[in-house]
């Protein structure tokens, strides 16, 4: 593979946040970044660097559709039906991964991280592929898996890590729905770890903690 800082992307607006040191790691690992609805990328900078986990990469990217001062996965009612266009940004965010795959970044070297409809655009694209991720991040999301997901199964997907955390006091996405829905998914057989803080539609300094260490664990 090619220098990691020198991967670019003709389809999103992003940025790269090298890591600052491989430490004992081959330092190949990635993970894709995507903003809840109208944000953007530079909101998730210092996350990144608040995560600091040694030997991974980052990916930051702006979301495909404007919305207001931002950016947007997918469209909201009354703009148009439920979901409206994620198809567009499911098929444009599997463009970004073989543009990471031909540059020599394999799926098993990525992590999929989003938050609130990051976090649904990183199960989704999950669901959606048969390549094996090293791992998926949903912070906060509505989850939302495709009818047909069964047919994107292959060997070893069950075993994907998968990291969710949801805040008690959500006011934006009720935590008993991604409880709910998180526990389907166990029950279907993917490996999810759950965790659940005392905040609301947001990111906290314990999730940080607590996701950095799963992704220790994990690269």
């Amino acid at each position: 593979m090619s220098d990691e800082a020198t991967f670019s992307s003709r389809l999103f607006q992003h940025k790269v946040i090298p890591s600052v040191n491989k430490g004992m790691t081959d330092g190949s690992k990635w993970m894709i970044v995507m903003h809840g609805l109208g944000d953007s990328l530079s909101s998730y900078i210092e996350l990144c660097k608040e995560i600091n986990v040694t030997g991974l990469n980052y990916l930051l990217v702006n979301a495909p559709f404007n919305h207001y001062f931002g950016h947007s996965w997918y469209d909201l009612p009354p703009a148009g039906k439920p979901y409206n266009r994620l198809e567009q940004a499911r098929e444009k965010l599997a463009g970004l991964i073989k543009e990471m795959n031909d540059f020599g970044i394999p799926c098993k070297d990525i992590f999929l991280m989003g938050f609130s409809q990051g976090g649904l655009m990183a199960i989704d694209q999950f669901t959606s592929q048969k390549q094996l991720f090293a791992g998926v991040v949903a912070l906060s999301p509505r989850i939302r898996v495709r009818e047909d997901w069964e047919k994107f199964q292959v060997e070893g997907k069950f075993n994907t890590p998968i990291f969710m955390a949801h805040g008690y006091y959500d006011e934006q996405i009720p935590y008993q729905e991604t409880f709910e829905a998180a526990n389907a998914l166990k029950e279907n057989g993917f490996s999810i770890k759950f965790n659940a803080y005392e905040m609301g539609h947001e990111i906290d300094i314990d999730e940080i903690r607590d996701l950095r260490e799963w992704l220790n664990e994990h690269l």
